[in-house]
């Protein structure tokens, strides 16, 4: 049954988007986003490194840091409303402080079986009287109902949204519906629905997650993220109105801001590639991608082998690790460390 209640709409275009231009947004893009998303009267975007608050300082590619594009942003469109994505590293902590003028929503991704890993995250955003979600990344590596008990920890933990995410892009519609519906009979706060476009299924995801009662939906100008992509935010905004919803987002407005904005920034739109349909078939997430196929081809073995002995290596992981590909290469008679060096060459 759909829902009468408007969704609140998060673009992510900046933060998940960095993944396709190597994070290299400079704050006059990210103002000319934030101001083309505000005159589209979309109210609520996030703002942030890719793989959170601090990814320049321990190391990532960026040309600016956060504050940068969050003061850029912030100046360029005074009433978005803002969110930071904080990743569970400690480094996080220190660097909130500088940015608590900026936001109004802290994001805590953690893997859907380590909600305890958010805790002091989750503290911390609550003592600066903060808005908090807790994003339940890789959802779909387990059943609805460890999703749900990973809801009420996250609940318990004082999260005021609740995010089932997609992380692999393997999810049919009918499973997002099943997976928000669990969450949503179970826990009192708000639920949102994230999801990747690796099967060329995050609309439908979204609007499946929506009629089960999620309230909160992520979506990107054109869809860029990290892989395949996000639910595009312009189709997302339409189809929304051909339920009488988002009435006050100009859709014209918002197709211009792409156009504008994000044609000439990402030379290489979001596409489907065929590493990353494997990769969403075993529900495993890697990034780049491209580096399983390079693995894939100095052991001499077909991509699909090589992602089915790693995930037999990874067990109850939901990540792969550096310890993973070294002892699936091992087994094909590759040194792992020699073939980064290579690499690096």
């Amino acid at each position: 049954m759909q829902q009468s209640k408007q969704p609140n709409i998060l673009d992510v275009t900046v933060r998940d988007g960095g993944y396709l231009i190597n994070h290299n947004f400079t704050p006059e893009k990210v103002a000319q986003i934030a101001k083309g998303l505000s005159d589209a009267g979309i109210s609520h975007a996030e703002i942030s490194h890719g793989v959170g608050i601090g990814g320049k300082m321990i190391g990532f590619p960026a040309i600016a840091d956060d504050e940068e594009l969050l003061s850029a942003a912030k100046q360029a469109a005074p009433d978005l409303k803002l969110s930071v994505f904080v990743s569970p590293i400690d480094i996080a902590l220190p660097i909130l402080p500088g940015l608590l003028e900026y936001f109004e929503i802290g994001r805590v991704g953690v893997n859907v079986n380590q909600v305890v890993e958010a805790a002091k995250y989750v503290q911390k955003l609550k003592k600066y009287e903060k808005k908090v979600s807790i994003q339940l990344t890789r959802c779909h590596a387990l059943p609805p109902e460890e999703t749900v008990k990973a809801a009420k920890a996250a609940e318990e933990l004082g999260a005021d949204i609740v995010y089932v995410v997609d992380t692999f892009g393997s999810m049919f519609p009918e499973e997002a519906r099943d997976y928000v519906a669990a969450v949503r009979a179970e826990i009192k706060v708000e639920v949102g629905f994230h999801g990747h476009n690796t099967m060329g299924l995050a609309i439908p995801n979204s609007m499946a997650a929506w009629e089960a009662g999620a309230s909160w939906l992520d979506a990107s100008l054109m869809g860029v993220g990290r892989g395949a992509g996000n639910a595009n935010l312009e189709a997302l905004v339409f189809l929304l109105q051909g339920q009488g919803l988002k009435k006050d987002v100009r859709l014209d407005k918002l197709c211009e801001a792409s156009s504008d904005f994000i044609l000439p920034l990402f030379l290489n739109p979001p596409s489907i590639h065929y590493t990353e349909l494997l990769l969403s078939q075993e529900k495993i997430d890697f990034t780049p991608a491209s580096f399983l196929d390079l693995c894939s081809n100095a052991a001499g073995v077909p991509l699909e082998n090589f992602l089915m002995e790693v995930h037999h290596k990874m067990g109850a992981s939901l990540l792969i690790t550096d310890e993973h590909l070294r002892q699936t290469l091992q087994e094909y008679g590759i040194d792992y460390q020699k073939l980064l060096e290579v690499l690096k060459h």
